[in-house]
């Protein structure tokens, strides 16, 4: 039986796929793990989290306890690192605006696959840190 799912997913999974096993540089590894843009669609935000983590590598071979998605254009978060943000410490930078961010929290105690995961949907200030004006590394929401 074929397959008929969508053939954008389709496509940003062998995206990734090819992504993982190619090597990524530390801004690609930012934007898979941390930007969705526009925001996939799922029925609520714990499938979201669940399907998210799996087709993002980050809920294969182990269960990453915790991550976060932000919701906003890569040019505007990348705006952080310079005039959009604040510095915080070392190369850590506050952004100045507020991004819709989902942060998805491993449910139970094993990080062993399969993976379901807590959602916490909310608009927040985020911290990242910046290499060369461009994001590498989500800190936390503020």
């Amino acid at each position: 039986m074929a397959h008929q799912g969508h053939p954008l997913l389709l496509l940003a999974w062998l995206a990734t796929c090819l992504a993982l096993a190619s090597g990524e540089t530390r801004y690609e590894k930012f934007l898979r793990q941390h930007v969705d843009y526009p925001e996939s669609s799922a029925p609520d935000a714990r499938t979201y989290c669940s399907q998210m983590m799996q087709r993002r590598g980050l809920a294969s071979s182990t269960c990453k306890f915790t991550n976060s998605f932000v919701h906003a254009p890569a040019a505007t978060i990348s705006t952080i690192c310079g005039s959009g943000g604040a510095p915080a410490s070392g190369d850590l930078r506050d952004s100045n605006a507020a991004f819709a961010v989902t942060t998805c929290r491993l449910q139970g105690g094993s990080q062993k696959p399969p993976c379901r995961y807590n959602a916490d949907v909310g608009t927040h200030r985020i911290r990242i840190a910046c290499q060369e004006g461009l994001p590498v590394h989500y800190d936390r929401s503020l």
